[in-house]
């Protein structure tokens, strides 16, 4: 057990050495540079291959800093096999994209960015000053899009989610807490994510229209807890913490933490009043063939202090099987299967060998879904299978089927 504890604290602190660093500038139209600019990691790609995960949902998704006073900035601590969608915004300027940003080859391109222009129609957009409980301003809180909420002829209310038709994906508050975010239409309210800097973040739902709206935000809940292995300390494992509920408009971001050479970790700023799961991320445990079980806690009160207690880690399954396409051709390289647990905000991703064989290692009890991603094919009328893993799985057999063509397109 000794040996396995200390494999663990080697894994932890060799992938901590392959992370990727990235680093670029930010400046205005004129070539000036851009101090305090916050430049974010927006979407995620794999560098080699071909993978359907949502590109906005890998955990280097959301990592983000802020530039010095000559408009640089440095994002660490990100996974090496990926490429990047940078974002980077500023009080008065409109969101600027930086496109295919590969740490291994470099600075990323200089983000330039180009003066804001406020729509006409207050309809469009909700106005809002972001203060502390003792009404203080917070600077450089990112307020995200969650949701809009429209009105057609009739009066009935339509609710939409995701990208499409904002004029302002993001905004980020000046030194006064405010802010202005814009949507392509007129609306009727907005549902907005707002993140500061040290302190919890917070879902609000706002009308549109010119008048200010004051955001309240607080220091959030403290999660604690103790992750072992038969009753010894697991130290440098990677904590993931992410809301019961995940629908659109409802659901916070994956918060993530580290646990120390005790094994005790303690995740702050967490959102008060809701429910929570709580488990060991699998990109640390797996690769040794452990897993830790997940725990179900709740936050109640700005200030609470909810102690887990121990996390078990223990022995885990391991799950091997055969990707095969239904027309018999061979499988083309870097085709890649991802795994997703039922619950949480964890994954694994692995390549499908040239014989479509994989494995994935280190996974608990539960109930995942599958989702192969070779090009041009799909699992029967959906993307992804899923499966009970309660013991050791071998032979799992998986066939894909070509995908119809787009319409008006040939295969």
């Amino acid at each position: 057990m000794r040996i396995l504890i200390l494999t663990l604290v080697s894994a932890g602190l060799l992938a901590a050495q392959e992370r990727a660093t990235l680093i670029g500038k930010v400046t205005d139209a004129a070539g000036k540079a851009v101090e305090h600019a916050t430049v974010m990691v927006y979407e995620a790609g794999v560098r080699k291959g071909y993978s359907i995960y949502c590109p906005t949902c890998y955990p280097d998704c959301g990592k983000h800093a802020v530039t010095d006073p000559e408009g640089n900035f440095t994002i660490s601590g990100l996974n090496p096999d990926l490429v990047f969608t940078l974002l980077a915004l500023h009080d008065g300027f409109s969101v600027t994209f930086v496109t295919k940003v590969d740490p291994a080859k470099g600075p990323a391109e200089t983000a330039v960015l180009k003066t804001r222009t406020s729509p006409e129609n207050p309809q469009q957009i909700v106005r809002g000053r972001v203060v502390d409980i003792h009404g203080v301003p917070v600077r450089d809180a990112l307020v995200e899009q969650q949701g809009v909420a429209t009105s057609d002829e009739a009066g009935r209310t339509m609710r939409a989610f995701g990208p499409m038709n904002w004029i302002d994906l993001m905004a980020v508050t000046n030194q006064k807490g405010e802010f202005e975010i814009a949507y392509g239409k007129p609306a009727v309210s907005m549902i907005l994510q707002v993140t500061p800097r040290g302190m919890s973040a917070k879902l609000f739902t706002e009308p549109t229209g010119a008048e200010v709206k004051t955001m309240t935000v607080s220091d959030g809940a403290t999660v604690r807890g103790r992750l072992v292995m038969n009753g010894k300390p697991v130290p440098n494992a990677q904590i993931g913490l992410v809301t019961h509920s995940q629908m659109a408009g409802q659901g916070l971001p994956e918060m993530r933490i580290g646990t120390r050479e005790d094994g005790t970790f303690a995740i702050t700023n967490v959102p008060a009043g809701r429910i929570y799961y709580l488990y060991g991320r699998m990109e640390s445990l797996a690769p040794q063939g452990v897993a830790a079980e997940m725990v179900a806690c709740e936050t109640k009160d700005d200030g609470q202090e909810v102690d887990v207690g121990d996390i078990q880690v223990r022995p885990a399954y391991t799950l091997r099987g055969m990707v095969k396409l239904s027309d018999g051709k061979p499988i083309p390289p870097d085709m890649r299967i991802n795994l997703f647990p039922d619950r949480g905000r964890d994954s694994q991703s692995v390549l499908l060998g040239p014989d479509g064989k994989f494995e994935f290692k280190g996974i608990a009890k539960g109930v995942y879904d599958l989702a192969p991603s070779v090009r041009g094919y799909r699992i029967g009328d959906a993307n992804t299978m899923e499966e009970l893993v309660d013991r050791d799985i071998s032979g799992l057999m998986i066939t894909l089927q070509p995908a119809p063509a787009p319409a008006g397109r040939g295969r």
